[in-house]
């Protein structure tokens, strides 16, 4: 991190900054989710999509969560809407028309779109980071100078 900084890394505030940033010719490279940098492709820039270190620790994915709340006043509705979208047509319609990586094997994706198979994933244990992302919390804002 801090060879980061004395680098003149630039912390953007958004995907969305990240994407203007990278587009616009002011950064040369940008860490943004896929559906980011579809967005920016379509728009006519050009653009190339890298998912980092297939030969090392691997790239972070984030699947997309769905969550049932307990003692929903709906909760057959819920969880039939779930059904729907854990479906692999939505999977797919989301794979076209947002860049989102699907996850089941066998879904057709659209050219720059790679399924998850084919990415080799980083390993994260999500509790444990939660408790350090807690430790580090204060040094994150002095360094970003918050």
């Amino acid at each position: 991190m801090d060879a980061l900084k004395q680098n003149d890394v630039h912390i953007a505030s958004s995907n969305g900054e990240v994407k203007r940033l990278v587009v616009g010719g002011e950064v040369a490279i940008g860490l943004v989710d896929t559906d980011d940098a579809e967005e920016a492709r379509a728009s006519g820039a050009h653009i190339v999509t890298v998912y980092p270190d297939q030969d090392g620790m691997g790239t972070l994915l984030m699947p997309t969560s769905l969550v049932l709340m307990r003692g929903a006043p709906h909760a057959d509705a819920g969880r039939r809407l779930i059904d729907c979208l854990l479906g692999p047509d939505v999977e797919q319609r989301l794979a076209e028309h947002g860049a989102h990586i699907p996850l089941r094997p066998g879904v057709p994706v659209p050219e720059g779109v790679r399924p998850a198979a084919d990415i080799r994933a980083m390993h994260v244990d999500y509790s444990a980071l939660a408790a350090r992302m807690r430790e580090m919390e204060p040094w994150l804002r002095q360094w970003v100078g918050l």
